[in-house]
């Protein structure tokens, strides 16, 4: 996996998290059926808790609590979808997301999940029509994040001009959405555009989803553009925030490009 996919990847994370913790109690059930709801909804929120904690193993044993008290939950199963793609299981992740989506088939959280854990999972062009089908939907109250997804999936598809189009769309929408500006750093750095770069991974560094590529990213781009003090500050958050990474230490060394 490059090294863009992992930071991307992270970043998905966070987001993704943030769409299951919106839409944990979304399931309304009614009669007999309403104290099994709830009980399923409590579990939903403590999975997705331990979720956050990175305690994969105890989401999904509390993911399994919420299907035994309601097996057609749809955040529960689209919640264990994300977590099986953490554990490294992402067919069975796929499967969870679908058998979700085929429960509330215009949810676009769920379309959104689905459609990223298939372009991690290596096949963007097929992500892509997920992120349509929820964009699709009125009410969306996230547009920007099935837009930025959509745009980096182009992206990985090798489609800089939709990703763009896509990206920009999202950053307008959510100026402070870090997916968007990732992706926007990474295009405006491929074509040279370096105050580009500068502007759009800096507000990456300002969050807490940076990781050690976009300090390097950072660092490359104020060697070109000759600004000595920036990079040393750059360096200096780099070592405190990551002092460990492989990144840094190869960087360092002088052993990645662009030192």
């Amino acid at each position: 996996m490059t090294g863009a996919a992992v930071r991307l990847r992270r970043i998905a994370f966070t987001l993704a998290l943030a769409a299951v913790m919106a839409g944990c109690a979304s399931t309304q059930p009614v009669g007999r059926g309403a104290d099994a709801g709830r009980r399923a909804d409590i579990r939903v929120e403590l999975a997705s808790n331990y979720y956050a904690d990175g305690r994969m193993d105890l989401a999904l044993a509390e993911i399994g609590l919420a299907l035994d008290a309601q097996p057609s939950h749809a955040d529960a199963l689209g919640l264990k979808g994300l977590v099986l793609m953490q554990m490294g299981d992402a067919k069975q992740g796929e499967q969870s997301l679908q058998q979700a989506v085929r429960i509330e088939p215009d949810n676009p959280r769920l379309l959104n999940n689905l459609g990223w854990l298939i372009c991690q999972s290596g096949d963007p062009q097929r992500a892509l029509p997920y992120f349509e089908r929820a964009l699709a939907q009125r009410g969306y109250a996230s547009p920007a994040t099935a837009l930025a997804n959509a745009g980096l999936c182009s992206l990985r598809a090798g489609d800089a001009r939709t990703a763009e189009a896509n990206l920009v769309r999202a950053s307008s929408l959510d100026p402070v959405l870090v997916t968007a500006q990732d992706g926007l750093a990474q295009l405006a750095f491929a074509r040279g555009d370096y105050i580009a770069a500068r502007h759009h991974v800096a507000r990456v560094i300002a969050s807490r989803d940076a990781t050690p590529e976009h300090f390097l990213m950072a660092v490359r781009v104020e060697r070109v553009l000759g600004d000595e003090a920036a990079k040393q500050s750059l360096l200096t958050q780099w070592r405190r925030r990551f002092p460990e990474s492989q990144q840094l230490q190869a960087y360092l060394r002088g052993e990645s490009d662009e030192h």
